[in-house]
């Protein structure tokens, strides 16, 4: 079978490259690939786990669901691009560039698990201890949510709140609305950055044992984590709290669906809520479903970067910049060259700073850099790269510990939630998120005697 996915791969790219522009070949291409990866890693599941109910067999569910939701729903709004025709070859490009990537990446799956496990994380994951790891933690949580609330405050906060047609706004700090600067902005993501590390491990201790300065420390942070209105960092915080709540009951796999499901349709209605105004003024079902549709953009704006580009490829730069270990403010070359800067100019909006850009997958984002070679390789990495969090999330059962428990939960929930929408747009938060994690550990490890209990608190000594 896996053999088969691999001819099936090259056909594809073959159909893709000689018939880019009949749909007409390109749409039940796209289709049976998506099925045959769904069909490849829940055989593979079956034969190396013994059983598909896992969380990342779920993912690719989803991924599949949400590849063939984006397609179907694409063309709803062909009138907010700048496709002045045939889009409906650009949607089935993006169809059948995003199914090969997923069937890439079920291929990398596969011949992960099948690999030999190593032990190379174990160490590490023993390292922290759990209460010292809450004082770090609560330590993060409050100098994010100060940074966050002083940045907000000073680009003047208050006024926004009295008018919530502007509160989508304040997700571009930098837009002319908003007045903030590129260090604002800056400023403002590593405090989400210590936000979303901190959150859900906290989340998981109150939920074991509720104390009420953590419960209410914990709602300060969600709500300074709220300012941005940035659903996808927002929705990432609350899956890895749930999916670690369920490890500590012994119900991950049912909770998580569940929770997956609902936050999918809040995050549907959170979209119409946000163009509220153009519901109010045609408040039929078509302009609903329409509306909601862009919840999926993906596919869509897939289509819509390959229409601006015209052929023309990136050459790698947007994984170039997301390497260099630099902050994007320091570097020029960086913040002209990432995915947000390249697909606001591709659309003309990158002078009012109000958009975030185009929202490619992983695998667009390696087809217009490297065509359906780059689009194949990248998605086979990314699929290694989520065979080794199911490796940990087994690993769960034989190594109890809450750190270890915790380091599985988000990779899972960077490889698989924010890797796979944002591409290399979600580079900076996963380095400094893992760097974040990496200090705690070695911290509580090396000086676990710095941290006392006084009161309800475990704060420095």
């Amino acid at each position: 079978m896996a053999a088969l996915g691999v001819i099936s791969l090259f056909v594809a790219a073959f159909l893709g490259i000689l018939f880019e522009q009949v749909p007409e070949i390109l749409v039940p291409a796209g289709f049976c690939l998506l099925f045959a990866a769904l069909a490849l890693v829940r055989r593979t599941a079956v034969q190396r786990i013994g059983t598909t109910k896992t969380l990342c067999v779920l993912f690719f569910s989803l991924a599949t669901a949400h590849i063939f939701l984006g397609f179907l729903l694409a063309g709803l709004t062909t009138v907010h691009t700048s496709i002045r025709s045939n889009a409906d070859v650009y949607f089935a490009n993006a169809l059948l560039i995003n199914s090969v990537g997923l069937l890439a990446a079920a291929l990398g799956f596969r011949w992960k698990l099948n690999a030999p496990a190593t032990g190379s994380a174990r160490s590490f994951m023993h390292l922290g201890d759990a209460t010292s790891l809450e004082s770090l933690f609560c330590i993060f949580l409050l100098g994010g949510s100060a940074m966050m609330f002083a940045i907000y405050w000073r680009l003047g906060f208050l006024d926004y709140l009295t008018t919530p047609a502007k509160w989508p706004f304040l997700r571009y700090i930098t837009s002319d609305l908003a007045g903030g600067s590129a260090t604002d902005e800056w400023l403002a993501n590593r405090a989400m950055d210590l936000l979303t590390v901190a959150l859900p491990f906290l989340v998981y201790r109150a939920a074991k044992r509720p104390r009420p300065p953590l419960v209410a420390l914990i709602v300060v942070g969600y709500a300074a984590l709220l300012l941005p209105l940035r659903r996808a960092n927002l929705l990432g915080v609350i899956f890895a709290s749930l999916i670690l709540i369920g490890i500590g009951r012994h119900n991950v796999y049912r909770l998580t669906r569940k929770w997956i499901l609902i936050g999918i349709s809040l995050y549907v209605f959170s979209q119409c809520l946000f163009l509220a105004g153009v519901l109010a003024n045609d408040p039929y079902p078509e302009t609903v479903l329409a509306v909601s549709s862009t919840a999926l953009p993906e596919v869509r704006d897939l289509g819509w970067t390959l229409n601006r580009l015209e052929g023309e490829k990136l050459q790698g730069a947007t994984f170039v910049q997301a390497l260099i270990p630099l902050p994007s403010i320091a570097s020029d070359w960086s913040a002209k060259h990432s995915l947000r800067a390249i697909s606001t100019r591709l659309i003309g909006v990158d002078q009012t700073g109000q958009s975030g850009g185009l929202r490619l997958t992983l695998m667009g984002e390696g087809f217009i850099n490297f065509g359906y070679l780059g689009a194949i390789v990248v998605s086979f990495l990314w699929g290694c790269g989520v065979a080794w969090c199911e490796e940990r999330l087994l690993a769960i059962g034989q190594d109890q510990t809450e750190f270890a428990n915790y380091i599985s939960v988000m990779c899972f929930v960077w490889f698989c939630f924010l890797v796979y929408l944002a591409g290399t747009q979600a580079a900076a938060f996963v380095k400094v998120g893992a760097f974040l994690i990496l200090g705690a550990g070695w911290i509580c490890k090396q000086r676990p005697n710095h941290f006392t209990v006084r009161g309800n608190f475990a704060l420095p000594g």
